[in-house]
């Protein structure tokens, strides 16, 4: 049993929870997600089962998108709806095009300190567990990229609505964005709701609910909700390999051009890819040693990243 999941985690569940869920679903153990989702946010969740978790490194990195809504004129311990409120304001007078203007500041490379309630690192203990404690922390700031940062809609009130849309890099904390924005506007804001859209080429549009997934493993058996390897890296290159070379992966021995059937046009060297037997089949992923215009028959063609078979 291997393949990818994608899920609608609803709110209140953390991504752990999910996994447990998809653990007694499938009735396997082997089960893991890509990249944490909170607890008071929706939306998409990636879960990788039987030998899609060795994928895993190579689904983490992806862009993700959102969204959302922030509420200006209150401040709050976790920066989101679930923490205790710090501060309150009149922020009847901000307006649509002010909320506009700061968008486009925070567009691009930022610096972002991640929240205390969260679960990054630090001096080998999570920040969450550190901030229930009554431990301080300070973590330095990480660089994050905004690619995308929309006003979709505006409420005017003594504390504004603003829903919002993103797309951003890996490692961004959207409440923390929501907060910043409120900061430099002088109002305070927090993080009302939050929505993942999209990872990387996976939308949101193709997950099933775990009530959804539940019943149709019940009904068609858990073949016909996992994707299969060959389709769970589609940002990677595809090489195939012939009939008959794909002991040649299996054994970890050098592969040559001479093994292969088709080969993208566009490689470059570096690129990661993925190596899939005629049928489909993921055999391996791997780094590309040759650029496709210029590969020699007499040099190694790749190096093994991973190899499934």
């Amino acid at each position: 049993m291997d393949g990818l999941l994608l899920v609608d985690k609803p709110k209140g569940m953390t991504s752990h929870d999910v996994v447990d869920r998809v653990r007694r679903i499938l009735n396997t153990r082997k089960v893991g997600h890509t990249g944490t989702l909170d607890p008071s946010a929706t939306g998409l969740l990636l879960v990788c089962v039987g030998k899609a978790t060795r994928l895993t490194p190579f689904l983490q990195g992806l862009d993700k998108e959102y969204q959302g809504v922030m509420i200006f004129g209150v401040t709050t311990s976790s920066l989101d709806e679930e923490g205790e409120i710090l501060e309150e304001k009149d922020a009847s007078a901000l307006k649509r095009s002010e909320v506009e203007d700061l968008f486009a500041i925070f567009r691009g490379k930022i610096a972002q300190t991640p929240p205390a309630f969260s679960a990054v690192h630090w001096k080998g203990e999570r920040l969450y567990k550190l901030a229930r404690e009554g431990r301080q922390a300070t973590p330095p700031p990480r660089q994050v990229e905004i690619y995308e940062l929309t006003l979709l809609d505006f409420t005017p009130a003594r504390h504004p609505q603003a829903k919002f849309k993103t797309h951003c890099s890996k490692g961004t904390y959207v409440r923390c964005l929501c907060a910043d924005v409120g900061k430099d506007c002088g109002y305070g804001a927090y993080q009302a709701s939050l929505q993942r859209t999209r990872i990387g080429p996976f939308s949101l549009s193709r997950a099933q609910t775990l009530q959804d997934l539940e019943k149709t493993v019940a009904e068609k058996g858990a073949d016909s909700v996992l994707m299969a390897l060959g389709d769970v890296l589609p940002h990677f290159p595809l090489v195939k390999v012939k009939k008959g070379a794909e002991r040649v992966v299996g054994w970890g021995r050098p592969l040559y051009i001479t093994h292969l059937a088709s080969l993208p046009p566009d490689l470059d060297k570096g690129d990661r890819v993925r190596l899939c037997a005629a049928d489909g089949r993921l055999l391996a992923v791997a780094i590309s040693l040759q650029k496709a215009s210029h590969f020699s028959k007499d040099e190694v063609g790749f190096k093994y990243l991973r190899v499934l078979i």
